[in-house]
Order: C-alpha cells, then structure tokens, then sequence
C-alpha cells in the first residue's frame, strides 16, 4: 500500500493536470483510525509561486470554517516535498450526479429533495460571507465558484459545500489579475462575468443558477462558446421553471427568479434569506423536503455504493482492552505469578492481541423498508 507522509493512500479519487485527490487513512496509537481525502499539488506545480500562493490559500481560507455544510479542512503541509492538504472525506456525489443516478433508476428527484438541497447549501453560504477570525475580524469571504460540482450531497444525506481555490477573501496570498474571471461562466453573476467588484450576493446567483437546472434539466446560460455564456448570463432573460416543466411549487418561481435577478440589489440581501424562502415554499405547501427525507431518498438511491465502499475501505477494528494492556506490561497488577515459559514443541501458544475484520462479524442489518413520500410521483 502507497504511503505519503503518515497517511495511507488507499484508492485515487481524482487525478488531474494540477494534482492528485486520494482517499486515505490515518492510523494512531491503540487502533485509531481515520479515513480522509489527500489532495496533492504535482511536485512541479510547487515551483509555481502564484500556483502555490492559490493553495496555500484554500488551506488557509477553509481551516477557518466550521459549519456542517462546509467539508472541513483538517491540516496542510509538505511531505516528501509535495505540498498537501487533509480534508474530510464526503461519501457522496455532486448534485448533478445524484439528480441522473435517480433518473436512471426511473424514480426522478423529488422537488422538494432538491428544494433541501439548495437550502442547506445556502446555509453554508451565508456562513461563509459572514464567516470571522478568531480575533472577530471578518474574513470577507466569497466563493466565486459555487457551480454544482461544489455542491456535494452524502449518501446519508449531508449537503457539503466544497472547493474554495477561487475564493476571494481580504488578506489572500494569491492575487487575481485584472481582467481574470475566475469560475466557471455558466454559473457566474452578471457582475462576475463584467468583472465588477463582488459580494455575496454573486454567490446566490450562482446557487439559483444550479436549482433552475436542476429543476427544469436545462442548462440556463451555457452556450457553445465560452463568449456566448458570458453574453447569456448579462443578457439572457429567464423564464419561470413553471413555464419549463409541470410540477412546480407555488411560489417557487418568484423565489427561483429572485435569486437570478440581473441587478444584484434585486435579490435577496444574504444566503440565509435565500435559504428562509426556500424552507417557507416547503411549509406553506407542505412537502416532503426535511434532512430525513432526503437522508433516506440517498440511502436507498445509493444502497449498494454504500455497501461496498464500506468494504473496501472500512478500517479493521481493534479490541481494545486497557486492563489487559497494562497487566501485559506489569504482570505483578494483575494479583498471578507471571507464566513460567513454555518449553519448544509444546503445543501452546500465545497472541497478545486480538484482531478482527468488522466485515466478518457474520451477522447482517434487515433492510428499513422505505417511508412513504407524499409528493413522490
């Protein structure tokens, strides 16, 4: 098995032209064990001043961050000389890949399921924009890059907000040059894609962005040249998703179009009143879209995934004895003469420790029969 540092790398995640994601796993003393991401930037990447400064600052940004919406940072460092980072690792997929996984299966996300989605991600949002130093000074943050495969859904349901490269914040390393548009032009405000100074509110656009599409599954501003994009996010006038598919709630379109209106002073002021509106179209019509709703829709859509991810990379668990321990390393507490020792060829013999594999317990889970959903069709 391939060692980096004091991690184990088990399987790669990612592999791209910048760097390499791994699933891993820490080990400690007396059977600790912790499975995590491994993001490594390619060694020659670190002789890239501007590169590096670009990952420092995502450490560096997201370290500060703790909220249950937002994949946590857990160290960076160089090891081997190679420069990384450790991250929680989210079980799961972007909510694109979830939205075709249920397709696929004939049972189509629910609405009020992607409605949940989107409000815990704006949840994360309006934690980071506000988000403070330990001092209490305020960070400034923006994410510039909320596109949807920066909005992970677990396979227990746990919506994570990922990926803060392009973040701006006030005292980064890294600095854009004028005229950089960073992020991605499908999913970019009017004002990101005019390169005007941002604020929170390009994020919202972005977020309604990805729940237009996912509701309606259309691409709302992508066009065939990167040009053509950007001229459609600036230009484009959008029309109601009810005016695009059957099925929507009402007042979902007034909130949907509030999110992507072309002035900013024409949306709402922070995430969390995007996340209060979404939650009040869910109350006022009554439907199916708490944490536990879309908890057991993922459970069920990813039954099989779960399993066998739990096999391949389920550490073993140790039977951990602390009596046993100590009375192996001072043989007078335990009140018994220590064992005189046994000669050759006799037959007995003896292991300090006991192992086993959590995959060879023999027993096995009854399935929990799906709760009936109002609104599923």
């Amino acid at each position: 098995m391939e060692t980096f540092g004091r991690y184990e790398l088990l399987r790669r995640l990612a592999n791209g032209g910048m760097g390499q994601i791994d699933l891993a796993r820490q080990k400690g003393p007396v059977g600790f064990q912790k499975l995590l991401v491994v993001k490594r930037i390619l060694p020659h990447l670190s002789e890239d001043e501007e590169f590096l400064k670009m990952f420092l600052d995502e450490a560096r940004i997201a370290a500060l961050l703790n909220h249950p919406n937002i994949a946590q940072i857990y160290e960076s460092g160089q090891a081997d000389d190679i420069y990384y980072m450790a991250m929680e690792y989210v079980q799961g997929e972007p909510i694109t890949q979830v939205v075709r996984k249920a397709e696929a299966q004939g049972r189509p996300m629910p609405v009020p399921l992607l409605i949940r989605i989107i409000a815990d991600a704006a949840a994360a949002l309006d934690y980071v924009h506000h988000a403070k130093s330990p001092s209490g000074r305020p960070l400034g943050l923006i994410h510039r890059d909320v596109s949807p495969q920066n909005v992970m859904v677990s396979f227990h349901g746990t919506v994570k907000l990922i990926d803060f490269g392009v973040a701006k914040a006030a005292n980064k390393l890294s600095m854009t040059s004028v005229g950089a548009i960073k992020g991605k032009y499908a999913y970019m405000s009017p004002e990101q894609a005019t390169d005007q100074e941002l604020d929170g509110r390009s994020d919202i656009f972005g977020l309604a962005t990805i729940l237009y599409e996912q509701l309606t599954g259309t691409r709302l501003f992508k066009r065939e040249t990167d040009h053509g994009t950007l001229k459609a996010v600036v230009g484009h006038r959008v029309p109601p998703p009810s005016s695009v598919v059957d099925g929507i709630p009402p007042g979902l379109d007034e909130v949907v179009l509030q999110g992507l209106a072309k002035h900013r002073d024409d949306r709402f002021e922070r995430a969390a009143d995007f996340q209060l509106a979404l939650e009040e179209v869910l109350m006022h019509a009554r439907l199916p879209g708490s944490p536990g709703h879309l908890a057991a829709f993922m459970r069920e859509l990813y039954e099989q995934e779960i399993e066998e991810d739990r096999f391949s990379s389920e550490p073993t668990v140790i039977f951990y004895a602390p009596d046993e321990l100590r009375q192996k390393d001072d043989p007078s507490r335990s009140g018994r003469r220590p064992a005189a020792p046994r000669n050759e060829g006799s037959g007995a013999s003896h292991s300090p420790s006991r192992e086993r594999s959590a995959s060879g317990s023999g027993t096995s889970r009854p399935r929990t029969p799906r709760p009936p959903r109002r609104g599923d069709s």
